[in-house]
């Protein structure tokens, strides 16, 4: 019996500065049945060269180009549309990203021990260290692998993760257009999380690279925040679900560390920052930001740093949302 196929999904767009790397990672993977899939965005660059260097290799290779260029939501949706209908697993690699050798191999393993686990991820050699997964344990129910998320007791990063590809197909579009910023690939994987189990590997498989260039940064960069609104749109969506009766408390707790940093955020770049989709959140989630909100978000603060309001309850937020007024 065959080993399960993995499709490695690339879209591209003028990645050539490091596409090679990213496509000779999955040349030396160790597992025996894989196929590079990779969509060229109608790139201006020698991407379509560097892909042809690889067509004879080890590794197949199905190259695909756009006659003109898609958003990158779209762009990825077609990519995803474009996996053999044959293959188990769908795996994204980005194509300034790279995995290691044993990357596929393992997370395969993993989730070959449970046919109910759709979403396999693992620590990366990125600029994050701590993914905050219990050590103890490599199998989530999917819920509550959302709930930690969502809470930041654990880190999901949708770029270096394998998906169970019967479990993808369920959600059409794969990338939808709920999340204003970049982080529509996170919807998705929570998305999954809500029809699946979570499988983590406690060891470092891959490398996200981060660089001024990339699409991320050029499309949703720092002035707007994307990131920190994008997470609290996903809190008010998957929430209920993850959290249950919990969740109208722990609303309440990011809204109010939300609050804070947006007026962090003004009063550090006044001129620059971009406050208008940040405040749209806000009124979606039912509290529109003006006096009663900032009064109630500082008041929050003042309690918990007279030690009246137990920080030990507090919302334990991600990186990018730590509570910006000092202790």
């Amino acid at each position: 019996m065959p080993e399960p196929l993995v499709a490695v999904i690339t879209p591209t767009y003028n990645g050539a500065r490091y596409l090679a790397d990213t496509m000779e990672s999955v040349q030396q993977q160790t597992w025996p049945n894989i196929i590079h899939v990779v969509l060229d965005n109608n790139s201006r660059d020698e991407t379509p060269e560097i892909v042809k260097r690889y067509s004879k290799k080890r590794v197949p290779v199905m190259y695909f180009r756009n006659d003109t260029p898609l958003a990158q939501r779209d762009n990825w949706n077609k990519a995803f549309s474009l996996a053999p209908l044959e293959a188990e697993y769908v795996r994204l690699l980005c194509d300034d990203d790279t995995i290691y050798r044993h990357s596929i191999e393992k997370m395969v393993q993993l989730a070959g021990t449970d046919p109910t686990i759709g979403v396999v991820g693992s620590r990366d050699d990125g600029h994050l260290k701590d993914f905050r997964w219990p050590e103890s344990r490599q199998i989530f129910d999917g819920r509550e692998a959302l709930a930690k998320a969502l809470l930041g007791e654990g880190v999901i990063m949708p770029v270096q993760m394998m998906w169970r590809k019967a479990v993808a197909d369920q959600r059409q579009p794969l990338f939808d257009d709920y999340i204003e910023g970049g982080a529509f690939d996170m919807d998705t994987v929570f998305d999954l999380l809500t029809r699946s189990k979570f499988g983590f590997i406690h060891e470092t498989l891959g490398f996200t690279r981060a660089h001024s260039n990339s699409v991320s940064n050029l499309v949703y960069g720092e002035k707007s925040h994307s990131n920190t609104r994008d997470h609290f749109d996903l809190f008010l969506k998957y929430g209920p679900v993850a959290l249950g009766s919990d969740y109208d408390k722990q609303l309440t707790r990011f809204r109010r560390i939300y609050v804070r940093q947006i007026l962090m955020w003004w009063r550090e770049d006044r001129q620059g920052v971009q406050l208008g989709s940040h405040f749209r959140a806000l009124e979606r989630a039912g509290r529109p930001f003006g006096i009663s909100l900032i009064a109630d978000a500082i008041a929050d603060w003042v309690l918990r740093k007279i030690h009246i309001r137990n920080y030990s309850d507090s919302f334990t937020a991600p990186n990018r949302l730590r509570d910006p007024l000092p202790r």
